[in-house]
């Protein structure tokens, strides 16, 4: 899954204003002169991209931000925001020049803020708690369409045997008699009971064929019996795994019963309830992942990189597949003169194959 998740979904070219290979080339003969010697930055807790290592950034974002950083030649400081939706509001106030998250440039924001060159493609991904394929229970996987066509066929070749043996045994008169009566329904009740027990091996033995052509029967249903019975609880025991272990929701309209965990002020969390699902937000990635594993909710939507770094942890497993492609980046204020510098150090790092290296790192 996660090397899976590398190949999809790291951006290998430069989006924005250095689209191009000449662009990048170029941007690495040029000197890159930042606005100043130092840059303050802006960050939240959101693992696997930034994590609180006692105080200091870690995560593949942050490793991502420490290069432009070195690339440009600049030392930079760094707060903490307590939310994700805090981290624009925290540099339009002025208190931070960079945000250093997986930020998606939507028309509203660009209204407001500049955002660098893509860093990533993402996008918004389903999840949903393990305990929900668990929580099936026996009785709606076993009345499935799948068992119960199944099941249908075994009682149809039952009755066609419980006809058989009724037809040639029914009613005998001679010195053995017969245990299979003459009237209609009573005496295929006899052949179906017969047939059960004898095709399954249990072999009650208080009813008995004992024509020849009778005899001839049993022994053909007993034969067959051994290939069957072995063929048929096989296939019942592959469709009940698989109905046990199916993801119980593959898109949005599986889980418009359940409400989807969110981290609040993100494009994910504006995507869900546009689509008319119940949400609950969540201030922090893990705060979302906390709750899922703890039963407050079901079903939550997030990154594929998160989903894959860790989800496992929290018995949280991926469903489908990536809803919406976004290009993500980091996020900068209105005419900021540190988004042409910090494009120049991405490009740069980009055409190194650097921050591949370092995303391939962190999700191995």
């Amino acid at each position: 899954m996660r090397t899976a998740v590398l190949c999809c979904f790291v951006l290998i070219g430069v989006c924005g204003t250095l689209t191009t290979a000449a662009a990048a080339q170029s941007s690495s003969e040029t000197e890159i002169t930042p606005p100043a010697d130092s840059v303050r930055i802006v960050l939240t807790e959101l693992e696997p991209f930034v994590d609180n290592d006692d105080g200091r950034p870690d995560g593949f974002y942050a490793e991502i931000w420490a290069a432009v950083a070195l690339e440009l030649g600049v030392t930079y400081e760094f707060v903490w925001a307590d939310s994700f939706g805090e981290l624009l509001d925290t540099v339009e106030r002025g208190d931070a020049e960079v945000a250093v998250a997986p930020l998606a440039p939507t028309a509203a924001r660009e209204t407001r803020f500049d955002f660098s060159s893509a860093v990533i493609s993402s996008g918004p991904h389903l999840g949903f708690h393990e305990r929900m394929v668990a929580d099936r229970s026996i009785l709606s996987t076993l009345f499935s369409p799948s068992v119960r066509q199944i099941l249908l066929v075994a009682v149809l070749g039952l009755v066609i045997l419980a006809h058989l043996i009724w037809i040639v045994e029914r009613g005998r008169d001679d010195e053995e008699g017969s245990d299979f009566r003459q009237e209609y329904l009573p005496g295929i009740w006899d052949g179906f009971w017969w047939a059960t027990v004898t095709v399954t091996t249990v072999g009650y033995g208080d009813k008995a064929p004992r024509s020849f052509g009778g005899r001839a029967i049993a022994l053909l249903a007993m034969l067959l019996s051994l290939f069957l019975v072995g063929a048929f609880v096989s296939q019942i025991t592959d469709i009940l795994a698989e109905q046990r272990t199916a993801a119980p929701i593959e898109g949005l309209d599986d889980a418009r019963d359940h409400p989807v965990g969110v981290v609040g002020g993100s494009t994910f969390a504006d995507y869900v309830n546009g689509e008319g699902l119940e949400t609950v937000a969540f201030d922090s990635q893990a705060a979302l992942f906390e709750a899922v594993e703890a039963g407050e909710i079901d079903v939550m939507v997030t990154n594929p990189f998160a989903l894959s770094a860790i989800g496992p942890e929290h018995g949280v497993r991926p469903a489908g597949t990536v809803l919406y492609e976004e290009f993500e980046t980091f996020g900068l204020a209105q005419g900021s003169p540190w988004r042409e510098p910090i494009n120049q150090a991405l490009a740069d790092l980009q055409a190194s194959g650097e921050i591949e290296e370092i995303i391939d790192r962190w999700m191995n």
